[in-house]
């Protein structure tokens, strides 16, 4: 595929017309119940700048339905078969191959629902590898590799698959070649790039003859979504890599219609369903469009889309709500289409899961899969305006990096370059300022904490025990979201001097209730707790109270009027009390010449993590 191929023009839709009478009086009825605020403020914006709109209608958004084929034709965001998933997806679950007792917990998972296993840290020894699948019907069940597996383990795999050689046919196992990945997240190979896809690709060519279904090849985009990577992002540097792959694989013998069966494309899985969604579209979109312009016929080459659920959105705080994280991940993913789906159990970010954990984790798709029915319905975004409309962009931005990607010479270059990794980085600065701000909130952590939770104990995850090689790259992080807050909570929670911060409430209930709850809920994300009260008639009798509270910091609460008539006043009283940080519930506006009495605004908006700084740094005095 030439590097300079032009951009598809994924949106076929006629102009708009220019009258919508009901959009027109939806639009009069919001303006009016919003006090005749401007319906702009109603539409948000993702990482990538695709705008997203409070109402789509037919009319407006809806033209390109007809347009769009049936699953298993056309452009494929609909699906890769007319069937859609009507036999459900396929269930994985993953294991760490060194962990102590793994057969037991891979057997469990597949006698309670689990269809296939991901084996992180396969050991290159068949021997050991027997023990660790012992009992294991690999024709019934497919054990995969994690992606960045090595040929020696591939090969210990497969020799242990065959040991029956009557079923090498129907071994449908993924061996996760992905020298790109794995360069990306440890930023070292044995192999330079070049000569280790290579290798991966011959390898390929000559497994199509003995393992006809077996997938060797797994382009990851979770390594790119992990460290901060928006969804276009991921799902252009996904294509990229694709397209690096197929000149690859036809350069080791194999035609073009043959590849799509030898690369299994993995996916992240974030909370926001809908972008998930439009994302598993129009990675199918894209991929139909760079088989079609290598030479090939995209209906002959369907992609096999896995989804796992997202490593970065998972909390060690409150890790219970990962629970409905990973549920909407997983609805969107097989609103999507997803061909298979791992969901990560609840407790990961703490370490190994529990039982309870891969019970959960297990049952979470189960109960999607065969209570809700939702693979009996093919295709159950079809039809939706917004969706529609959202995969179009979804696919166009993804379109545009993959490009920019290909004029750097591909992904390989632009990772060895290091540009990649700098433009991730772009993108993981505003999901910390969004995440900062609490515009991206995150419930347990930044949004509603308990302080009094119980801390998950459980044990650490296996390091990484194969040989690294010659650094070659800046490696990618792993960018978890909570870790800024969670950070702030542990040297609270370990300081010797533990902040306690009073609020200094100023009026009757109904007067500071608001201002006061907000502040508790900000304070408490950074581990800081909260003394809480009444409320106080005059600013001597808060500054008493705060006086006999212990507390070093202290934060003003109350009604715009009250802000006005005394929070200077307060400001100065608690100062002479002994108060060392002293903040406002509320912008900065609403209190004239507090310059020198109060020190820091809390407010809707403001960034959370700055406004704390202050208060640990008492901590190191």
């Amino acid at each position: 595929m030439p590097r300079d191929a032009p951009k598809p023009q994924f949106d076929h839709r006629e102009n708009i017309p220019p009258a919508d009478s009901d959009y027109e009086s939806w639009a009069a009825a919001a303006s009016s119940s919003l006090s005749h605020k401007n319906l702009d403020e109603l539409t948000t914006s993702t990482f990538d700048g695709i705008e997203r709109l409070p109402l789509y209608t037919r009319q407006r958004n809806g033209t390109r339905r007809n347009q769009t084929g049936l699953p298993g034709e056309s452009s494929f965001a609909r699906g890769s078969r007319a069937s859609g998933n009507i036999l459900g997806w396929e269930v994985r679950q993953s294991h760490f191959s060194t962990r102590k007792g793994v057969n037991d917990h891979i057997l469990a998972d597949l006698e309670n629902g689990a269809t296939a296993i991901t084996l992180k840290g396969a050991p290159e020894s068949p021997d050991a590898l027997r023990s660790v699948l012992a009992g294991v019907y690999f024709d019934l069940a497919p054990v995969h590799l994690s992606p960045g597996s090595s040929i020696t383990q591939a090969s210990a795999l497969l020799e242990v698959c065959a040991d029956d050689q009557s079923h090498a046919e129907l071994l449908r196992n993924n061996l996760g070649f992905d020298p790109v990945g794995r360069l990306a997240r440890t930023g070292h190979s044995v192999l330079g790039l070049d000569e280790g896809l290579a290798e991966c690709a011959e390898t390929a060519s000559q497994l199509s003859v003995t393992f006809p279904k077996v997938t060797p090849v797994s382009i990851d985009g979770s390594v790119w979504a992990d460290a901060g990577a928006s969804d276009t992002q991921e799902l252009g540097a996904v294509l990229s890599a694709g397209v690096l792959w197929i000149r690859t694989l036809m350069n080791s013998g194999l035609g073009i219609n043959d590849i799509s069966s030898k690369i299994e494309l993995t996916l992240s899985a974030g909370p926001d369903q809908f972008l998930t969604t439009a994302k598993i579209r129009a990675a199918r979109i894209c991929w139909a469009r760079i088989v079609k312009a290598c030479g090939g016929n995209p209906s002959q080459s369907p992609l096999f889309v896995h989804v796992e659920t997202s490593r970065s959105m998972m909390t060690k705080t409150d890790s219970w709500v990962n629970m409905l994280r990973s549920t909407a991940a997983c609805f969107a993913a097989a609103v999507g289409g997803a061909d298979a789906i791992t969901v990560a159990p609840f407790d990961s970010a703490s370490g190994l899961s529990n039982e309870t954990g891969l019970r959960l984790a297990r049952n979470t798709q189960l109960i999607l899969q065969e209570e809700t029915k939702l693979c009996s319905v093919i295709d159950p975004a079809g039809g939706s305006w917004y969706i529609e409309e959202l995969t179009d962009h979804v696919a166009l931005s993804s379109w545009e990096i993959f490009q920019e990607l290909e004029r750097c010479g591909g992904l390989d270059k632009a990772l060895l370059s290091g540009q990649w990794q700098a433009s991730i980085a772009q993108t993981r600065d505003k999901r910390l300022e969004a995440l900062s701000d609490r515009s991206t909130p995150l419930t347990g952590t930044s949004e509603f904490p308990n302080l009094d939770e119980l801390e998950l104990e459980r044990e650490p995850l296996p390091e990484e025990t194969t040989t690294l090689g010659e650094k070659r790259c800046e490696p990618l992080p792993l960018f978890r979201w909570s870790a800024p807050f969670e950070q702030m909570r542990e040297a609270a929670e370990f300081s010797s001097d533990r902040p306690l911060l009073f609020l200094a409430n100023l009026g009757g209930i109904a007067t500071h209730a608001a201002r006061s709850a907000f502040a508790k809920n900000l304070f408490e994300s950074g581990g800081i707790r909260v003394a809480d009260n009444d409320g106080f008639d005059t600013p001597s009798a808060c500054a008493e109270a705060f006086s006999s509270s212990g507390c070093r910091i202290a934060c003003i609460c109350s009604s715009n009027d009250v802000y006005s008539e005394s929070a200077l006043e307060v400001a100065r009283q608690l100062r002479s009390a002994g108060a060392e940080q002293i903040y406002l519930a509320g912008t900065s506006d609403l209190v004239d010449g507090h310059r020198g009495e109060i020190d820091d605004f809390v407010y809707l908006g403001c960034n959370v993590l700055d406004a704390l700084t202050p208060i640990h740094q008492l901590l190191t005095r």
